[in-house]
């Protein structure tokens, strides 16, 4: 993976980071839906569970924030979770589906 492909994918992290971080400020005390911040699983509506989203910092990986959704392991598994979702690397296990960009649907 280039470096080019290594910085878009760095600063998708941090604006999905920055987005889960504004959702979480707005969110009630109903179930949370795709894409928005949460603690555990129990605060996602059905069919989401709460993941992690990683970020590579110095050499190792760090979870830089959580949010409702579905793992993954190519951008097309997330199409069930929203037209605004990529598959992005997570520190342990699966990629987490991400949403980074406005969803058209």
């Amino acid at each position: 993976m280039g470096l080019a492909s290594r910085m878009v994918k760095r600063w998708s992290v941090v604006l999905v980071a920055a987005t889960i971080l504004v959702a979480a400020g707005c969110s009630s005390g109903a179930l949370h839906e795709a894409g928005t911040s949460c603690s555990t699983d129990g605060d996602c509506a059905a069919g989401l569970t709460c993941l992690g989203v990683g970020t590579a910092s110095g050499g190792g990986c760090m979870t830089v924030a959580k949010a409702c959704t579905k793992a993954c392991e190519t951008d097309l598994d997330c199409l069930a979770v929203g037209s605004g979702f990529r598959c992005l690397p997570a520190c342990q296990g699966a990629g987490t589906c991400v949403l980074t960009r406005a969803q058209t649907d």
